[in-house]
C-alpha cells in the first residue's frame, strides 16, 4: 500500500496538553528515586551535578528546536535518522526507542508498586501484590490511549499538577531544616576515596528526567500548529522542569545530610526515595499527611510517564509502519478512537509479559533495587543512541532539506548548529559509557538487540527487493502530508 494512503490521525493537541505531556514525561517518577540515591552515592556534590546536567539538556532542546521546527512529523526520531542519516538508522530509530520504552515502563510500573505499598503500609493496609499493580497501572493506561489522546491529555493535566504540588510540598517543606552545613564538604571523603565516578554518575542520571522533551517530536502529527508550538511547548516544559528539578535537589541536599539517605540496615539508598528522607527514617522534616502527599505524588508520576510513554512512541512505530520497515499492520488507525491502536499494545504486551520475570515472592521484588538499576542502564543507553543519531541528523539538515532548514521559523545559526549537533554526539557517546560501567550485561543486551535489529532490515530490504520496491528509497522521502512548509523532495 502507497505510504500516503494510510489513515491519518486527525485529532491535535494544544499547547497546554502537549506541555502536561511533556513535563510528565521528563519529571515522572524517576526524580522521585534518583535524587535521594545520588545524594547517599555523592553527597553534597549533587547540587553541583544537577547543574552540570543542565548543559546537555540545552544541547538536546536545542537538537529538538531545529529538527522538530524544520520536519514536524510523527514518530519524529525515526523520520530524523532514516532520512537525514541513512535507512538503517532508520530501523534503529525505531527499534532502540521500543526497547528502553519497554524498560522504561516496567521501571515505571515497579516504582507505582513500592510507593503504593509504602502508603498502605503507613495507613496500615495489606499490601497490594506487585504484579497486580504493575498489571493494572500498565492495563489501565493502555485502555485510556487507545480511546483516544484528547482524555489522555486531560488526565494528564490533572495527574501533572498533582504530583508538582507534591514536588513543591517537599521543597518548602525542606526550606526551614535547611543547613548550610550540610553542603559541605561537597566531595566528602568517605564517597570519593577512588575518584570523581560518584559524581559523573550523578550528572548522568540526574540527566534523565531531562530526556523527556524527545517525546514532543514524537506526536509532532498531532500538535496544533507544530511548527510554532513545538519550540513553545519544548520552553515552556523544559522551563518548568528545570525550575523544579534543580530546586528539588537543592532543597534536599539543603535539608538532609547525606548519610542520612542512605538506609542504615542495608547501606544503600532508601528505596521510597524523597518520602523516606523527609520523615522519620531521615530528617523528618514532614509530618505524616504531606508524607502521604508527596508519596502520593510519586505515584501519580509514575502514571503520567506510563501514560505519555504509550501516547508518544506508538506513533514512532505507526510512523515506521507507513514506510513498512516494519509490519505495515501497526500503521493502522482505529477507524472508531483516532488512535495507533496496535502500535500502544505492542508497547504495552512487551512489559507486561516481562513483569512476572522481576516481580513477586510473597508480594516482595525479587532483587528489587538491582532490578531497578539495571532498566535505568537499557533505558539511558537507548536513549542516548536515539540522541546520537539525532546529533548527525541535525548535522546534515541543511544539506539534505536546505529549504526546510533555510525556512525554519526557529533556524539554529550554522556554526550553533554544529556545535549542538557535535555535542550532542560526544555527550551521548560519554555517558554511555559512563552509565554501562554499573550493569554492563544490560549495555550487552543493547547491542544484542541493535544487531537483531540490523538482521531484521536486512531481511526487509532483501524481501522487498524481490516485490520490485526499494526500501531505502522509500526511507529517504518524507510523504505528501508531511512536505508542508517547504520540500526538498
Amino acid at each position: 500500500m502507497p505510504a500516503d494512503d494510510y489513515k491519518l490521525i486527525d485529532e491535535q493537541v494544544g499547547l497546554p496538553g502537549a506541555v502536561a505531556l511533556l513535563v510528565g514525561t521528563a519529571i515522572g517518577m524517576s526524580i522521585f528515586v534518583v535524587p535521594t540515591q545520588m545524594a547517599a552515592a555523592a553527597g553534597p556534590s549533587v547540587a553541583l551535578a544537577v547543574l552540570a546536567s543542565v548543559v546537555p539538556m540545552v544541547l538536546g532542546v536545542l537538537l529538538l528546536l531545529q529538527l522538530g521546527g524544520a520536519i514536524p512529523v510523527a514518530g519524529g526520531i525515526y523520520v530524523y535518522a532514516s532520512r537525514l542519516v541513512g535507512p538503517f538508522w532508520g530501523m534503529l530509530g525505531v527499534s532502540v526507542p521500543v526497547l528502553a520504552v519497554w524498560s522504561y515502563l516496567l521501571f515505571a510500573a515497579l516504582g507505582f508498586a513500592q510507593y503504593l505499598n509504602g502508603i498502605l503500609e503507613t495507613l496500615g493496609v495489606a499490601p497490594v501484590p506487585t504484579l497486580a499493580a504493575v498489571w493494572g497501572l500498565l492495563g489501565l493506561f493502555l485502555a485510556l490511549n487507545y480511546v483516544g489522546i484528547r482524555i489522555v491529555t486531560r488526565v494528564q493535566i490533572g495527574m501533572v499538577l498533582t504530583f508538582l504540588a507534591a514536588l513543591v510540598v517537599f521543597i518548602v517543606g525542606a526550606v526551614p531544616a535547611a543547613d548550610a552545613g550540610n553542603l559541605t564538604p561537597v566531595f566528602p571523603g568517605a564517597l570519593f576515596a577512588e575518584g570523581l565516578a560518584p559524581f559523573f554518575l550523578a550528572v548522568v542520571l540526574l540527566y534523565i528526567p531531562f530526556q523527556g522533551f524527545g517525546m514532543i517530536v514524537e506526536i509532532g502529527e498531532e500538535l496544533e500548529n507544530p511548527v510554532e508550538n513545538i519550540p513553545r511547548v519544548l520552553a515552556v516544559g523544559m522551563g518548568i522542569v528545570t525550575v523544579v528539578t534543580v530546586g528539588l535537589v537543592f532543597a534536599l541536599v539543603a535539608a538532609v545530610p547525606w548519610r542520612q539517605t542512605v538506609d542504615p540496615e542495608t547501606g544503600e539508598a532508601y528505596e521510597a526515595g524523597l518520602v523516606a528522607v523527609a520523615g522519620e527514617q531521615g530528617a523528618g522534616f514532614l509530618p505524616e499527611p504531606l508524607l502521604l502527599l508527596v508519596a502520593l505524588g510519586a505515584l501519580v508520576a509514575a502514571a503520567t510517564t506510563v501514560n505519555t510513554l504509550y501516547t508518544s512512541y506508538s506513533r514512532t512505530i505507526m510512523r515506521a509502519a507507513r514506510d513498512e520497515v516494519v509490519p505495515d499492520a501497526f500503521a493502522a488507525v482505529h477507524d472508531r478512537f483516532g488512535t495507533p491502536h496496535r502500535g500502544i499494545v505492542f508497547l504495552g504486551l512487551g512489559p507486561i509479559l516481562a513483569a512476572p520475570a522481576v516481580s513477586v515472592v510473597d508480594g516482595t521484588l525479587l532483587s528489587h533495587i538491582d532490578v531497578l538499576d539495571w532498566l535505568v542502564v537499557v533505558v539511558v543507553t537507548g536513549i542516548f543512541v536515539a540522541f546520537m543519531m539525532g546529533g548527525v541528523a541535525l548535522w546534515n539538515l541543511p544539506t539534505t532539506f536546505p529549504r526546510r532548514y533555510e525556512h525554519s521559523i526557529y533556524r539554529l545559526p550554522m556554526p550553533v548548529l554544529r556545535v549542538v549537533a557535535v555535542g550532542n554526539v560526544v555527550v551521548s557517546a560519554l555517558f554511555t559509557l559512563l552509565v554501562a560501567r554499573s550493569a554492563p550485561s544490560a549495555l550487552a543486551v543493547v547491542l544484542a538487540w541493535i544487531a537483531l535489529s540490523a538482521g531484521l532490515y536486512v531481511y526487509r530490504v532483501r524481501a522487498y527487493e524481490r516485490k520490485g520496491v526499494d526500501l531505502r528509497e522509500r526511507m529517504a522521502l518524507l510523504h505528501e502530508h508531511e512536505q508542508v512548509g517547504g520540500s526538498d523532495d
